[in-house]
């Protein structure tokens, strides 16, 4: 019998589905990360199953910690696991409990010393395109905001609590991409209009660097947090497996959606320039601790087929019009996402308490001319894997990026899966 879809009313759908919001609100304003969701989501989670303090959230794709900094602030406890070493980062800097005054105190002496130096010199010149280089036609970020940069880092050196430290840091990167050259546009970097004579120097990027210091010692004076989370930076799959907790009482999270995206790459400037990677090895080993929803990597090809009819519908097609696919790997890498969300699934069924829920944020997907129900694929393995499936709402249409494979489709389905262990 086909799974149903139910739509939300369009009010409550754009109140919940995307991360827009979370620019405006308390330390969730620390670093916007576009694939998140909304606070509002996690609310109305915690609301509806009436928990609170001797409750426990679990979000095993954290990013950049949407869900452990809204239960935190609500007194919750929870654990964050994000594979990927800026975004944890982001997440356990958002939840820091520090003493304004000193939190003050040392971003003047931050400002003070990138104004007075003029000596730092970026580490990052002529390595890759981060920076202005005689050898490259464009490039991230011009030499006098790398060099301002450098100093700011370096100055970090000098800071001795680690909370704190953590902060000025990411004010310093997120200051550094206010100042790049380029844009995150999907999958890629696209370059701004005109900006060979966008003027980012070394006052730009103090300018940046002290609007986002005043918003951080604002919201560390006006929110506190109740109760810190858990951040763990690791490969999901492999935490759970080993965490010997078995009493989550609700599980909501977004995986990677099922798109080809690369997740590493697009913060690739902050994972080499923050210090959270050494080499490019690195990245790679990254890539293959993340779910296999893309094609970057060499991964382990997938064993498991078994989940269920619309994705028996879904493969019968793509290995028929392989001549229409951007790539020939697709059908393996279909194939290789299930099977890890039926191995994560599989591992938070163990994890759950009783009357214990999980929601799932995904979107459906397109290749080949054919849509992939991501949704009901993934609500059939929550029911193989223990769970009753509550329901599927469609939270919203997003437009899908066109290319010569992508067929027709104009717009994927976005929606949030609900499963509760009975």
């Amino acid at each position: 019998m086909p799974i149903k879809i139910d739509n939300v009313s369009v009010d409550m759908a754009a109140n919940l589905s995307n991360a827009i919001d979370t620019v405006n609100l308390p330390r969730h304003r620390w670093y916007y990360y576009k694939e998140g969701f909304s606070p509002n989501l996690v609310n109305k989670a915690i609301d509806e199953l009436h928990l609170g303090s001797d409750d426990l959230i679990l979000d095993p794709f954290n990013g950049s910690g949407t869900v452990t900094l809204t239960s935190a602030i609500r007194g919750i406890p929870s654990v964050g696991v994000e594979v990927n070493p800026f975004t944890a980062f982001i997440a356990r800097t958002k939840a820091n409990n520090v003493e304004a005054k000193e939190l003050e105190v040392y971003s003047k002496s931050l400002i003070e010393a990138i104004k007075k130096d003029t000596l730092s010199t970026s580490r990052w010149i002529g390595i890759s395109t981060f920076t202005e280089h005689e050898s490259l036609k464009k490039w991230l970020f011009n030499r006098p905001v790398a060099d301002a940069y450098e100093r700011g880092f370096q100055f970090l050196e000098n800071v001795d609590s680690v909370q704190i430290k953590d902060i000025l840091k990411l004010a310093l990167v997120s200051s550094l991409m206010a100042n790049a050259n380029a844009r995150r546009d999907g999958k890629c970097f696209k370059y701004k209009k005109g900006w060979e004579n966008n003027g980012y120097d070394r006052e730009s990027f103090v300018e940046s660097l002290s609007d986002r210091l005043k918003i951080c010692l604002e919201d560390v004076k006006t929110t506190h947090v109740e109760s810190l989370p858990l951040i763990v930076c690791e490969d999901s799959r492999s935490f759970l497996k080993k965490d010997d907790v078995n009493t989550y009482s609700l599980c909501i999270t977004s995986p990677p959606y099922l798109n080809t995206f690369d997740y590493t790459d697009i913060y690739r400037p902050e994972l080499f320039m923050g210090g959270f990677i050494p080499n490019n090895e690195a990245l790679y080993q990254l890539r293959l601790n993340t779910v296999r929803s893309h094609v970057q990597a060499l991964w382990p090809t997938p064993t498991e087929q078994n989940f269920g009819p619309d994705y028996t519908s879904v493969m019968e097609y793509l290995l028929s019009h392989q001549e229409k696919l951007m790539c020939k790997r697709i059908p393996l890498m279909v194939q290789a996402y299930f099977e890890d969300m039926k191995d994560i699934l599989d591992s938070i069924f163990k994890k759950m308490r009783d009357g214990g829920q999980v929601w799932i944020v995904v979107s459906t997907s397109a290749y080949a001319g054919m849509e992939i129900p991501v949704d009901t694929i993934i609500g059939h393995i929550g029911t193989v894997a223990g769970f009753t499936l509550k329901g599927i709402e469609k939270l919203r249409d997003i437009r899908k990026r066109k290319t010569k494979n992508s067929g027709n489709i104009d717009f994927l389905r976005e929606s949030l899966i609900k499963l509760v262990k009975k």
